[in-house]
């Protein structure tokens, strides 16, 4: 009789144990589920950020970048700039045509300065059409100075540094004796006329 009672005392013990084991586990994977579960809530709620980089501009494209725009300066501190290939109206001639270039409003006796560095290739001194320098700059490029007074010792050949004088706005005179004094700057890559505002810090004021 007292055999009988110990072994159910032991299959008791067996059971409850086995009930425990199984309510330990079901609550394990019920832990892990909920955990899962809610992680995965969290990645729906909170997608990657987009990316907010403005696509870049046509205009950007006009304007030398990083170290090629520490290539050039402007030749003259101005008050105003005329447009690049506009109608040009000469006051002093009469004539309209097209300005391959643009003029610096500037004081006579201004210093003038190289845009980029550069050898001078010629110095052409007119009353008639006023005086011309011509620097060549390099990879095609050559800027067209007009309306100057070359310094005393310019001479053709001379090697340039961008910003380095080497020349003066003179009084007003020639083709453009009533336009007021100015430089006339022109600037051609391949001998093909361009915007120096593609390459200077110079902006147009519209019409």
């Amino acid at each position: 009789m007292k055999e009988e009672k110990t072994k159910k005392r032991k299959l008791l013990y067996y059971l409850v144990l086995a009930i425990s084991i199984c309510l330990l586990t079901a609550a394990t994977v019920l832990t892990v589920y909920f955990v899962s579960n809610d992680n995965s809530n969290q990645l729906d709620n909170n997608p990657p950020a987009e990316d907010i980089t403005p696509p870049p501009t046509d205009e950007d494209d006009d304007k030398p970048t990083g170290g090629e725009a520490e290539k050039f300066c402007n030749p003259v501190e101005y008050v105003d700039v005329t447009v690049y290939n506009d109608v040009y109206n000469s006051g002093t001639t009469g004539f309209i045509y097209r300005h391959q270039g643009i003029d610096f409003a500037a004081e006579e006796g201004t210093k003038v300065a190289a845009i980029a560095d550069g050898t001078v290739e010629s110095i052409s001194l007119s009353k008639k059409t006023g005086n011309l320098i011509i620097v060549d700059h390099g990879d095609g490029m050559k800027g067209y100075y007009r309306f100057v007074e070359p310094n005393s010792s310019l001479k053709v050949g001379a090697k340039l540094s961008k910003g380095e004088y080497f020349a003066t706005v003179a009084a007003a005179y020639g083709s453009e004796a009533k336009d007021g004094t100015h430089l006339h700057f022109e600037l051609k890559v391949n001998n093909k006329a361009v915007d120096p505002a593609s390459y200077l810090d110079i902006e147009y004021e519209e019409k």
